[in-house]
């Protein structure tokens, strides 16, 4: 058997004994690789590739557009309707002023001037401010109330004391508390009816209605109370919560009232008020060159000269019984006597009425003493005594007592006016009482 030389050695060969593999083993090995690789495989790979080429163009879509990270609710989907509440926008997000858009905190990286922001129209603005707005919500609205409406509607129990200012009329009182001016004239002194200045104080009544004060001297019932103020159910004062501290318990419409009890008659009638009583006519140097009482009335004597005060009043019925004093709601003196009792004149002075008052004094008769003074006397029997045109001396029977007008029995009913103003006759020296 024949030997195979082995190759030389050579001392720089790191590796003599190394196989070197030939080129035609490693092509046969790919070729059966390749064979055996099913045809799935290589669909999903094409796949595989397909997608990953999808994904990136995306990408680079998303990353050009510009971003929009307004998260408030669209405009247009709000509603218009009454809901409960509205989206509400998070305290974190900061509403931007409607020229400029910051797109960071660095002021030189703005939005393009092509980015257009959202119109808003004046519907959707409607909607917006008309939509409720849920008590948790951070938009709250603030509701302010300009002023304060006082409710004249409201019941009220109890009299109240108003003070005139410049400028006030009855009239305008009596608006103010939804009465009618009677109501206040008939609670008040008389005096306000002609002159009202500022400073006095008026009684307001609560309702409309009339005011009466029992004097102990006369036995009066509300019976008698209810015919006088016109009411037709005298347990309709008896009732009525105004007069609830005044009168007893089991009070019956036929009792004796007590002296010095203040009624209010929900809705009595007083005497009928004139409101332009006393007049005067002046010069243009301010002098008074005329007087008269409740012009245009049946009794009145017009415009008359005043004379000269002789500068002291007297007693007008000596042989009367004083019986109601002046007050708030009576503006004179009621003296009582016998029917056909003579009265006589206080002062002299002309004749400035004579005959029946609308006022409630029935016949009645007033005299001017100067410009000042004013003496009234009312109830009168029949006719007076006196007429327009006359003028009397002090101390001259000018009537005789009696009941008519608004009066429950015989008595005289006498004012004194200062100025239009009644005063008391009291507290006059020379009357006597």
């Amino acid at each position: 058997m024949a030997q195979i030389p082995e190759p030389p050695f050579h001392d720089d060969d790191t590796s003599p004994s190394i196989a070197i593999r030939p080129v035609d083993l490693d092509e046969s090995i790919a070729q059966s690789q390749q064979a055996s690789t099913p045809q799935w495989q290589r669909a999903m790979g094409v796949l595989s590739l397909l997608g990953a080429g999808l994904f990136t163009i995306a990408t680079l879509v998303v990353l050009l557009l510009p971003a929009n990270n307004d998260p408030s609710p669209d405009i247009v989907s709000l509603p218009t309707e009454d809901t409960a509440t509205i989206p509400t926008i998070p305290a974190d997000v900061e509403i931007a002023e409607p020229t400029q858009v910051i797109a960071d905190e660095n002021p030189a990286q703005t939005i393009s001037d092509d980015v257009q922001l959202p119109a808003v129209n004046a519907d959707q603005l409607a909607s917006i401010l008309t939509a409720p707005i849920a008590v948790e919500s951070p938009l709250q609205r603030l509701r302010y109330n300009p002023y304060t409406v006082v409710n004249t509607e409201r019941a009220r129990s109890d009299f109240i004391d108003y003070t005139v200012v410049q400028g006030d009329t009855i009239g305008d009182i009596a608006i103010r508390y939804g009465l009618q001016p009677e109501s206040i004239a008939w609670c008040n002194d008389r005096r306000v009816v002609v002159v009202l200045r500022p400073g006095d104080v008026l009684r307001i009544p609560p309702v409309d209605g009339a005011c009466h004060e029992v004097f102990g001297s006369r036995d009066e019932t509300i019976e008698q109370i209810a015919i006088q103020y016109n009411i037709e159910d005298p347990y309709a004062i008896i009732d009525a919560e105004f007069n609830r501290n005044q009168l007893p318990p089991n009070l019956s419409p036929t009792d004796r009232l007590l002296g010095g009890t203040d009624l209010f008659i929900p809705n009595g009638e007083g005497p009928v008020i004139t409101w332009n009583e006393s007049t005067e006519e002046v010069d243009a140097s301010g002098n008074v060159i005329g007087v008269g009482f409740a012009n245009g009335q049946a009794g009145s004597c017009g415009s008359v000269t005043p004379s000269s005060f002789v500068g002291w009043l007297a007693n007008p019925l000596p042989n009367g019984t004083w019986v109601r004093g002046f007050f708030a709601g009576h503006s004179g003196i009621d003296l009582s006597a016998s029917s056909g009792t003579p009265i006589y004149a206080a002062s002299s002075g002309n004749v400035l009425f004579s005959g029946f008052s609308r006022w409630g004094y029935g016949n009645a008769v007033v005299l001017e003493h100067g410009s000042t003074y004013k003496t009234l006397y009312g109830h009168m029997v029949s006719t007076p005594a006196v007429r327009c045109g006359d003028f009397v001396s002090a101390g001259t029977i000018i009537g005789y007592v009696g009941s008519t007008g608004q009066s429950s029995g015989p008595h005289l009913h006498f004012e004194i006016q200062v100025n239009g103003t009644a005063v008391n006759p009291s507290g006059t020296p020379g009357i006597g009482w």
